[in-house]
């Protein structure tokens, strides 16, 4: 879930589901932000697909893609973006395609700013290893309300408990009628 920027306003969230060990779906879903607009100097607005084919890897495929650069404009990537590639999902895109299908690990150089990634990953190995060995469903399957929840930005004073500040705001489901994106005040949304 990719923060938002108004937290309690928008909901994006993205999920990436294997078909295959060279494919991968991926789904985005959002309610909140209308058609296109500018974060700061970048247009941001629903990807352009290609028409579905009939095969198995023939549906939602981006009209961007590996094959045409992702459409890269040179233009803007001189005044707007260093990418010149026209969406953040794109540029996202672009970068994980890049690395090829299967991504050779032996060659990762992990560092200290990775930390995430490398808890990230062995929560997830021990979680498959323990569903193997012992049938323990890993945490949060059976448990709804984890997934409930919202992400993006919000501005606190100094000493708030943030936790306790965003609570309601963090709420799936519930609606905030008075905000707004103004409240960024003229802050780049994204």
């Amino acid at each position: 879930m990719t923060p938002t920027g108004v937290l309690g306003l928008e909901v994006r969230v993205r999920a990436w589901v294997p078909m295959d060990d060279e494919h991968t779906l991926a789904i985005t879903i959002g309610r909140g932000a209308q058609g296109t607009r500018k974060a700061g100097r970048q247009v941001v607005g629903p990807t352009e697909t290609l028409p579905n084919t009939s095969d198995w890897h023939g549906r939602f495929r981006c009209v961007a893609n590996a094959c045409n650069d992702y459409l890269i404009d040179r233009k803007a990537q001189q005044t707007v973006s260093y990418t010149g590639i026209g969406s953040i999902f794109l540029q996202d895109q672009a970068v994980t395609e890049s690395m090829g299908p299967i991504y050779d690990r032996t060659n990762e150089r992990l560092g200290s700013s990775d930390a995430m990634v490398i808890r990230t990953r062995k929560r997830l190995i021990d979680a498959a290893k323990a569903l193997r060995d012992t049938g323990k469903v890993p945490p949060g399957v059976d448990d709804p309300s984890v997934y409930a929840v919202r992400s993006g930005g919000v501005v606190l004073p100094r000493d708030a408990d943030w936790i306790e500040a965003t609570r309601e705001l963090r709420r799936a489901w519930v609606e905030h009628p008075g905000l707004s994106r103004a409240v960024l005040g003229g802050l780049p949304a994204v």
